[in-house]
């Protein structure tokens, strides 16, 4: 990637606008598995989760991860009641 002004810009911009409690991508990758099982079994996600979810909000990568991680999962699980 190459790194222009405006990507130089929106990086100060975030890192002046995180939060304490805010994660960053290797913490959301390590806990994102258990937030994908909770969606696949349709329960409510719990509060210690709620730093994942924002995670995703924040950042177009990991965003961009989950969905194809859960579309795969949603695949798996289809073929899978399929036989």
């Amino acid at each position: 990637m190459k790194l222009t002004t405006e990507i130089l810009d929106r990086l100060a911009q975030s890192l002046v606008a995180t939060r304490p409690e805010e994660i960053d991508c290797n913490e959301w990758l390590v806990r994102v598995g258990r937030l994908l099982d909770i969606l696949q079994r349709g329960e409510n996600v719990p509060q210690d989760l709620a730093p994942v979810l924002h995670h995703l909000e924040l950042c177009p990568e990991c965003s961009e991860e989950f969905q194809l991680l859960l579309a795969a999962l949603n695949e798996s699980a289809g073929l899978a009641e399929a036989n």
